[in-house]
């Protein structure tokens, strides 16, 4: 089985805020990971590989279904599922009739035409499907973390952090009794700063008929990634944005995922209904 590792970079060209689940008072902090450093146990901040894998996730399924020229009215139910199951990796709630056993027919029929789902992997009518690629945390490049990022560096990830801070106010300025307060809060979380840079690896696990067409696919996501180069939350009042570099195998490009789209509409097409019918 060929394993293909595609390495990068990102460096943050605004603050990057994506949080965990602890607070030290009202301040959110960044999303962390224990690491062994120099022997003791160092929580880092780091980008969770999660987070990469649900945004070219979304981008890449996006692009394929304009490309096959595939709608969905999301006032229907059925295709409510399948919106998840592309766009989230799959349903929240359980098939409403459980079967044990796996229509393999269906089952190969999108992995081999649905390539987002072939790319990443999704559940369906409780069954699963293996994705081929698997995304790495991007950690922040830092002297901490220079054993894992085989990147050398001086500056210590505190001095990466900063602090960013959001005021809600009550805009409708409704009339209060004399001793009640305006609604006013402060929100203040941790983010990293900009010119931050981290290190980031996928990893392509395919077979070697499959190679280049899943390379081209990976390519395309991460193209569509560059285009819209946002990662973590509050990219909508400018956090997040991002400059990515990596480095694919010479002669890598989007073309033969563009041309088996284009040669495979039908079967494509038919693949997503057929899944759409099984949900």
């Amino acid at each position: 089985m060929p394993v293909v590792s595609v390495k990068g970079t990102a460096m943050a060209l605004a603050p990057v805020f994506h949080g965990g689940n602890e607070k030290t008072g009202s301040v959110v902090l960044l999303n962390r990971l224990r690491f062994i450093v120099d022997g003791k146990p160092l929580d880092v901040p780091i980008i969770s590989g999660n987070q990469v894998r649900g945004r070219i996730r979304r981008l890449l399924t996006r692009d394929f279904l304009e490309l096959a020229g595939f709608k969905m009215d999301l006032s229907q139910k059925k295709d409510q599922k399948l919106y998840h199951t592309l766009f989230a990796g799959g349903v929240l709630t359980e098939a409403e009739e459980e079967s044990g056993t796996v229509d393999l027919t269906l089952k190969n029929k999108i992995t081999e035409y649905v390539l987002p789902v072939r790319l990443l992997g999704c559940s369906y009518a409780n069954q699963m499907i293996e994705g081929r690629l698997i995304v790495s945390h991007m950690l922040p490049v830092c002297r901490e973390l220079r054993d894992y990022t085989g990147i050398d560096s001086e500056t210590s990830f505190y001095q990466l952090v900063t602090h960013a801070f959001q005021t809600r106010r009550d805009e409708l300025r409704l009339e209060r009794p004399k001793d009640e307060q305006a609604v006013q809060m402060m929100i203040e979380y941790e983010c990293f700063a900009p010119g931050t840079m981290f290190y980031h690896e996928f990893i392509l696990e395919t077979t070697s008929q499959s190679l280049e067409l899943d390379l081209s696919t990976l390519y395309r996501a991460v193209q569509l990634w560059k285009s819209e180069p946002y990662i973590g939350g509050k990219s909508s009042v400018g956090f997040g944005k991002l400059k990515l570099e990596y480095g694919f195998p010479q002669g890598t490009s989007e073309k033969t995922y563009l041309e088996f789209i284009e040669k495979n509409k039908d079967k494509i097409l038919e693949a997503l209904n057929e899944l759409r019918g099984a949900l």
